[in-house]
């Protein structure tokens, strides 16, 4: 009973924190609408090119800017109002998507390589913002685990409510709903995060006098020297470097592997990715168990490794039913290690550097994933989707292997002053 009551009271804790509550919920409704255009995409792309190739670069259209872009984006975050910028992210976002009405025909494919493209590079401020602002809400830092571990569960709400709805509204509807689905969601964010309010006290707002291209640079570097210099951070780099090479594939391959192999359509594909969040829903709750009992590093180890084992499980799957066993499995080790990975970031850096640094971090892990979905379109026909899955799981066994020895508990603080 009292281990219960630990577990569970931080999260009310949390709740009672309207800040958190206001920023909680509208990253809930924008990536519950998030979801309908991640299905919507490749099955459009799928349907009128027939080619795992072209539903590729439609993924690696929206990873070229986190590369391009991340880093120089986080020297800016951590000069301007992150409140603001998370909230013209959302409105900007929100008008892009529904460019996407005009795709009618196969040639005009290339209108969802731009306007994805469009999309990343606008998102690349929104994600460090919300990261950075993040630690400036939460009053107690040691509820900053169970913080995060929130957040990663706003995925498993989307994952549960974002592919069944998109699914079934596709399905009947077509993909013109989804799109006014996300845009309608992203200006409901928009408008909750305008009323989250961060203490005058905790405000990092540099306002430089210079704005030249030295100074940029001179910060960018400043982060990215943070990046490798700090044990902890290096650690967590070089885990998510090896991760990504498993994860950037499997974004390309998973829906034509499992419309070919097992026959399924777009309500199929929301209840794969439904299982996938109800898994997460419970390690969530495992994490309010263990956040007391385990050190961060063993939560982000042991659930990459979980991760990878199951990855490989649904490539080997005899049949539909075991990947949605499967799929709740990998759900249920995301949670933790992607709560234990932010908060091992949030303690390690100082708050004004923490845009900087989460963009540099961020960009690398991008480029691996780039490399990682650039082979999978090219190879993946050749090779079989099948391999590609059981290869991806053990590259994420290896990354969370890794964890336990390459990453070094902070020896810091979060900086809020």
């Amino acid at each position: 009973m009292q281990a219960e009551s630990a577990a569970i009271w931080p999260y009310k804790r949390l709740f009672s924190n309207t800040n958190f509550l206001l920023l909680w919920l509208g990253h809930l409704i924008a990536y519950i609408g998030d979801y309908f255009i991640l299905l919507a995409v490749p099955i459009v792309v799928e349907k009128l090119t027939g080619s795992t190739l072209m539903v590729g670069l439609s993924v690696i259209s929206e990873a070229i800017p986190m590369l391009m872009l991340g880093p120089v984006a986080g020297v800016f975050i951590d000069r301007w109002n992150r409140k603001r910028i998370m909230i013209m992210s959302c409105v900007v976002r929100a008008m892009l998507v529904l460019i996407l009405l005009v795709v009618q025909r196969a040639d005009q494919v290339w209108v969802f390589y731009l306007v994805g493209f469009l999309m990343s590079t606008v998102s690349r401020f929104f994600s460090p913002a919300m990261n950075a602002l993040l630690p400036l809400i939460v009053e107690d830092p040691d509820d900053l685990l169970n913080a995060n571990g929130l957040m990663q569960l706003v995925m498993t709400v989307g994952l549960l409510a974002g592919p069944a709805l998109a699914g079934f509204i596709i399905d009947s509807w077509g993909a013109s709903a989804a799109y006014w689905v996300e845009s309608v969601c992203l200006m409901i964010a928009a408008a909750m995060n305008m009323f989250v309010h961060v203490p005058k006290r905790k405000e990092l707002t540099q306002n430089p006098a210079t704005h030249d291209i030295s100074s940029v640079l001179n910060e960018l570097w400043e982060g990215i020297g943070y990046l490798f210099s700090n044990r902890t951070m290096f650690g967590v780099l070089v885990v998510l470097l090896v991760t990504q090479l498993g994860f950037g594939a499997i974004n390309v391959v998973w829906v034509p592997y499992l419309q070919r192999t097992f026959g399924i359509g777009p309500k199929g594909l929301g209840i794969v990715d439904a299982a996938q969040g109800l898994g997460m829903i419970f390690g969530g709750i495992a994490l309010g168990f263990l956040s007391k009992r385990l050190v961060k590093t063993t939560l982000a180890g042991g659930g990459a490794v979980v991760i990878g084992i199951f990855f490989a499980a649904i490539g080997l799957a005899p049949g539909f039913l075991y990947v949605i066993v499967f799929s709740f499995l990998v759900g249920f080790g995301f949670v933790p290690a992607q709560s234990a990975i932010m908060t091992l970031i949030q303690l390690a850096v100082p708050n004004q550097k923490l845009g900087r640094v989460s963009s540099a971090n961020l960009a690398l892990r991008s480029a691996s994933g780039l490399i990682s979905m650039a082979l999978a379109a090219a190879f993946a026909e050749a090779i079989g989707h099948r391999t590609v899955y059981v290869l991806c799981g053990l590259i994420v066994v290896l990354g969370g292997i890794l964890a336990f020895i390459a990453i070094r508990e902070p020896e810091i603080q979060v900086e809020v002053l």
